[in-house]
């Protein structure tokens, strides 16, 4: 048995689970998602903080890449300080002639030995969860729960669907089998073999908010499949990628293999590098989350060269509320996702379109007006803002100035301004730059205005002649802006019938009557599919069987006599 046999064997219990998990849509998590030293041992939390201090404003020397011909780095923490922290800077030539030489003996391994040796590579890399989460809080702003769960636990639950899922796929057919045809007194006989070869080298180019949940699903499903990757970070939010990219590194080295599978590709002002990077020969699948408009050029020319892109672009998520069971309990939700994070996310809601009559409240018996109806809302909004222990880890920190330019932009629109955003005292960092909702009334007769991606912590309430019409206008957003989640509350079985159908149609995923501890913004892995590919929010799933089978090609041998 080989050492990569063995691994697989080792971890048989995990890949079993993840794939049983993963097939049947059940919970399952892999990494407990509480940062608790109790779990990762008593030692973690300090050890992670401390890393985390001894690296700023000093080079991350801790990637097997050698030979950079320059060293870069403009990461400021959105909390209120420079990191000071510089990166290698490899040519785009340099990365992928290294990661061409790194996949051919890679390539030649078995989907299962490569299954086997990435989840062994994952387990090392856990280690690094608590520095982790130091980096992505202050290069993206989120809060420290929040960050150590998106680029730790739950960052790696989606690296290992995507390496089940490739496995899954791969193994679908036998890879060799003698073929017997009868042709009357006589027969042919061939030796087939079935070799998996991928497309080529991965570029993942990461985005600022997410910079490692959103990066490792690619990278992984192109790694399960034969695949060398490499991570194009964002130029301002490089530190977390790099952490896992370094611990990746240090894990292959470890098992014998080249540590070039995967790297880190860290551009400058001066060297933007994507279009270099993706335009490099031996390029063959592009995994990108960013803007539409950026992700449509690079569709394009992805399209030119024969490239397999994936993509997760912007949406505008709506959300319609026509009846609830509790309003309380539906506002409290609803203030909660608007809030997380500050809206930075890709899933989080923007446009709430209210029935002019009011919503129906099914515990009291009313129908609660619409001018209540935003009052509650501003009020559970300012609950949550005002509570000294939840509102600061809620919010986080605004990751990008641009953010805050956007709020200003939405403020002088002209719309009505329901309820204003202004700063929240983060009380550890007293700099940090932040803002609360901005909520404003928005109408149908302009929708130019909220059919479009108001990316930060800006929210509309468009009211609407009923449900249907509520319904139409969702509909009508989701065809023309794409959206990566919706939201429904309705306690009319036959109105969810009709919103399920028509949203589906869309292309959308519908969510109903969300309440308690479950928010629109997130998504599940093993169960929850990120993206539909079905609007132009993206052509890409996390994770179904295209986001990995694309990746490769299957080449048959026939043999005569051998």
């Amino acid at each position: 048995m080989s050492a990569f046999a063995e691994l697989f064997d080792k971890h048989r219990d995990t890949i079993h689970q993840a794939t049983e998990a993963w097939r049947t849509r059940v919970f399952y998590a892999h990494w407990p998602e509480v940062p608790s030293g109790k779990i990762y041992g008593e030692e973690a939390p300090a050890t992670g903080k401390t890393r985390f201090e001894q690296q700023l404003g000093k080079p991350f020397d801790r990637l097997l890449q050698q030979d950079a011909h320059a060293w870069h780095g403009e990461e400021e923490s959105p909390y209120g300080f420079p990191l000071g922290i510089t990166y290698p800077v490899h040519s785009p030539d340099v990365l992928v002639a290294r990661a061409k030489r790194a996949q051919r003996p890679w390539m030649a391994l078995s989907p299962s030995e490569r299954a086997g040796a990435l989840v062994e590579a994952l387990e090392q890399a856990s280690a690094i969860f608590f520095e982790l989460a130091h980096a992505t809080q202050h290069t993206t702003g989120q809060g420290f729960v929040m960050a150590f769960q998106a680029s730790g636990p739950h960052a790696f639950d989606r690296a290992l669907e995507a390496v089940v899922a490739a496995l899954w796929a791969q193994q679908a057919f036998a890879f060799q089998a003698e073929w017997t045809k009868p042709l009357g007194k006589t027969t042919v006989t061939l030796s087939k073999r079935y070799t998996i070869r991928p497309k080529g080298v991965n570029v993942t180019i990461g985005c600022s908010t997410f910079p490692v949940w959103n990066s490792l699903p690619g990278m992984f499903a192109s790694l399960a499949t034969g695949a060398a990757t490499i991570a194009k970070a964002h130029p301002r939010v490089v530190y977390p990628i790099a952490l896992v990219v370094a611990a990746l590194q240090q894990a292959f080295d470890r098992m014998g293999l080249d540590p070039h599978l995967v790297q880190l590709a860290v551009p400058t002002p001066y060297e933007p590098m994507t279009q270099a990077l993706v335009g490099t020969d031996g390029v063959g699948t592009v995994d990108y989350t960013g803007s539409t408009a950026f992700g449509e050029q690079l569709e394009r020319f992805c399209a030119e060269h024969g490239i397999v892109c994936y993509t997760e672009k912007s949406g505008v998520n709506p959300v319609l509320v026509e009846s609830v069971e509790s309003l309380d309990a539906a506002l409290e939700n609803l203030a909660f996702s608007i809030c997380l994070y500050s809206s930075q996310m890709c899933t989080a809601p923007q446009n709430i379109f209210v029935p002019a009559r009011g919503v129906i409240e099914q515990s009291s018996g009313r129908t609660i007006g619409l001018d209540e109806f935003i009052a509650r809302l501003v009020q559970a909004i300012d609950a949550l803002v005002g509570n000294e222990k939840m509102g600061p880890g809620t919010l986080g920190a605004i990751q990008s100035p641009a953010t805050v330019e956007r709020i200003a932009r939405a403020r002088a629109t002209g719309a009505p301004i329901l309820r204003d955003s202004g700063p929240i005292v983060q009380p550890e960092y007293p700099n940090a730059r932040t803002a609360t909702p901005l909520l404003l009334q928005g109408d149908v007769r302009n929708r130019a205005l909220y059919e479009q991606e108001w990316f930060g912590p800006i929210a509309f309430v468009i009211p609407v002649a009923s449900f249907e019409h509520g319904l139409e206008e969702m509909v009508g957003s989701v065809r023309r802006n794409g959206a990566l989640s919706t939201l429904v509350y309705t306690t009319d079985a036959t109105l969810h019938q009709s919103a399920e159908e028509a949203l589906l149609e869309a292309g959308a995923p519908p969510s109903f009557n969300f309440t308690g501890p479950t928010w629109i913004n997130q998504s599940a892995t093993f169960s929850d599919f990120h993206g539909t590919a079905a609007t132009r929010a993206g052509n890409a799933t996390f994770t179904d069987l295209a986001f990995v089978t694309g990746r490769y090609s299957v080449i048959g041998t026939r043999c005569s006599g051998c």
